[in-house]
Order: structure tokens, then C-alpha cells, then sequence
């Protein structure tokens, strides 16, 4: 199966894969003194909110961002280019995200002078802090780390930078498709600049929650339901999963489907048959299935309703967009419920539909 639900993660892994053994970082920027005062709310919010008292003009002014890229660069919103609930748990979280990019390199179908800030609030849940950099080979020295490396004939170059400030993480990349044209200091320079701002907001306000609650976070495979009861409605003797969440499989470029209890998996027949499944799950995230439904991901065919099914429920097709043409077709099946959002794809309507309706149910 083309499992669509990790192709983000693959994409990220891809990324820190060409620098894979880094020498020790420099020391990190100290962080400056913030107010404790936390920030006021004025009203209670019916949807997650961003947590982060600042602005990307501040954080990663168009300037730095064009000396770190050694090329010119234009800001870059993001939007997904899968169908991963999961990739939504950076706004679930309330971060902000911040990103320049620049023209594709040569004949490349993905490679492009980037930099990218993204501060992510945390209130203290740093376990996760440096998941990127200690796949990349980046030395995290306690809540710090910055890296460029340098390998023989590896001429793209990927640097990451992060901190941990007060209750904030700062995580941040720059990637250049010529080394030649890096410029390490003005890279530090956009590392040092973000801390500062980051250094100078109050406490975050608490992680936005529906008032009147959401499906049951998810933390490993068998949390939506046990492995053998996935395996009963596949009609297989038993199942594993092979990936899922976390380490090189993270999703999100700030790592924080923890924070909120966002999950996904794949799972597999066990005896080296064809049969899977895969699940995913947002916590709280209701109002980003609204956005992906109302705004279908490039790739999205043939929906149709599922009544009866939580809040609201569709089937449809998806190929994923890869260098070579489109991907092998994938049926997806997407709920709102209990102000959530879960997902299942890879399988028939019918087993998607009974595997939707159980994990709702455990979920709840």
C-alpha cells in the first residue's frame, strides 16, 4: 500500500537523512529574561488557537531570511500536501510557523533555498525537544543546538538550529542547494534573533481544549484499538505496525502531536500477506477537517457521504503527487466527531467504515 499518512514524515526524513553524522554544535544563544505575566484571553475560543504572542515580521524578518538563503526568497504559507490529520497538530498545538523559499534548484523536484522559524509553546513538555537535529546527527547539548554539516559529496547543505526558551521551543532550518553560498553566520544570526523575540513573551495560555471535550489522545499502535481486534475486522490472523509517529516517522516540523494527542499508524498482516490498514487521529481538530474537506488536498477524487457515522463522514480517493505522476489510488475514510478528527484509508469501504466505528467508540 502507499502509505499516504507517512509520506510528510518520509519528506522530512529525506531531508535529515544527508546529514547524518555532525560534529559537536556551538554553543546556543542565551536566552533573555521574559515577563512571567501570562497573556489574557478575552474570550473563550470554539476552535485552537495560536499561543504565540508575536509575528513573523518579528520573528524571521524578510531580510535575515534572504542573507541565511544566500538567494532570493518569498514567504511560503503552509498548507498540506497529504492527508494526514497529523499535520495539523502544529496550529492544533497553537505554534507559528514562519518560512521563506526560493526558487527549485536545477531539475530538482523538491530541493530549494528555504529557512524556516517555528516557535512552538510547550509549558514545560520538552521530551520531544531535538527529535530532527539527533536524527540528522545535529548535537543537542541540553536545550540547545545549531549545526551545519559538512560531508564529501554531499553539496546540498541542511542546517538546524533549536532552543528551549522558558516555555517556548525555538525550532528552525535553512536549506541551501549549493554550499558554497552558505553564510553560517547569517544562518546564527537567525537563530540569535529568534530566541531574542521568543526570549521577551509571557507564558503561553493554556493548550485550547473543547469545552465539552474530545476523543482520548492516542501514544502508541494499540491505543486505538488492541492489535488483535484490528487484525479480526482486516479478517487476518494478526497484524504489527511498522511505522508510526515519533522519531524519523515525526510528522510535523515542531513535533508536537504529543502535546495534543495526535497519532497516527500503519498497520500490517503479519505473515507477509497483502492486507493493511492505517489510522490517524486529531484530537480537538475538528474545525481542520472543515478545512480539508472544504479545501480538498491536490490529489482528491471521488468523495461521497457516510451517514450515520459522528458528526460528519466521507469517503473518497486520493493519489499522492510523487516525481514520476501520481501515486496508486488510496481510499480514505475522514470523521468528525466529539470535536475531533479521525481517519482510516487503505482498505475496503466496508472494513474502513467497522474499523472508524470501533475506534470512535474506544476513543471516546
Amino acid at each position: 500500500m502507499k502509505a499516504v499518512l507517512r509520506a510528510s514524515g518520509a519528506a522530512l526524513l529525506a531531508v535529515t537523512l544527508l546529514t547524518s553524522c555532525a560534529a559537536p554544535s556551538p554553543a546556543g544563544p542565551t536566552p533573555t529574561a521574559r515577563p512571567s505575566t501570562p497573556t489574557p484571553t478575552a474570550t473563550v475560543a470554539s476552535a485552537p488557537t495560536r499561543r504565540v504572542a508575536t509575528t513573523c515580521d518579528a520573528l524571521l524578518p524578510a531580510a535575515s531570511a534572504k542573507a541565511a538563503a544566500g538567494a532570493g526568497v518569498q514567504p511560503r504559507e503552509w498548507a498540506p500536501d497529504t492527508r494526514n490529520p497529523v499535520l495539523y497538530a502544529d496550529l492544533r498545538a497553537g505554534a507559528l510557523t514562519c518560512e521563506y523559499r526560493g526558487e527549485l534548484a536545477g531539475d530538482s523536484a523538491w530541493l530549494a533555498p528555504d529557512v524556516f522559524v517555528g516557535v512552538l509553546p510547550t509549558l514545560g513538555a520538552n521530551d520531544h525537544f531535538g527529535v530532527f537535529a539527533n536524527i540528522g546527527g545535529v548535537t543537542v547539548d541540553g536545550d540547545h543546538y545549531f549545526g551545519c554539516p559538512d560531508y564529501p559529496g554531499q553539496n546540498p547543505t541542511f542546517c538546524e538550529f533549536g532552543a528551549i526558551v522558558g516555555d517556548y521551543q525555538v525550532i528552525g532550518t535553512v536549506t541551501l542547494p549549493d554550499r558554497t553560498t552558505l553564510d553560517q553566520d547569517a544562518v546564527r544570526a537567525v537563530f540569535d534573533g529568534a530566541t531574542a523575540v521568543v526570549g521577551r513573551l509571557g507564558v503561553p495560555v493554556p493548550l485550547w481544549q473543547p469545552a465539552d471535550g474530545s476523543l482520548r489522545g492516542v501514544t502508541s499502535s494499540d491505543g486505538f484499538l488492541p492489535l488483535e481486534r484490528i487484525a479480526a475486522i482486516l479478517g487476518v490472523s494478526s497484524v504489527y505496525s511498522p511505522k508510526s509517529e515519533g522519531g524519523e516517522y515525526t510528522t510535523t516540523r515542531l513535533a508536537s502531536a504529543q502535546l495534543s494527542g495526535a497519532y497516527w499508524s500503519d498497520f500490517v498482516q503479519e505473515d507477509g500477506g497483502s492486507a493493511s490498514v492505517a489510522i490517524a487521529v486529531l484530537p480537538g481538530g475538528a474545525s481542520y477537517y472543515d478545512d480539508m474537506k472544504g479545501t480538498p488536498v491536490p490529489g482528491t477524487s471521488d468523495a461521497q457521504a457516510v451517514p450515520g457515522l459522528g458528526d460528519d463522514a466521507y469517503l473518497s480517493t486520493f493519489r499522492l503527487a510523487m516525481p514520476g505522476g501520481p501515486g496508486d489510488p488510496v481510499p480514505y475514510l475522514d470523521v468528525k466527531v466529539k470535536n475531533s478528527w479521525l481517519q482510516v484509508s487503505g482498505a475496503s469501504p466496508a472494513v474502513l467504515e467497522q474499523l472508524a466505528r470501533e475506534v470512535v467508540a474506544n476513543l471516546s
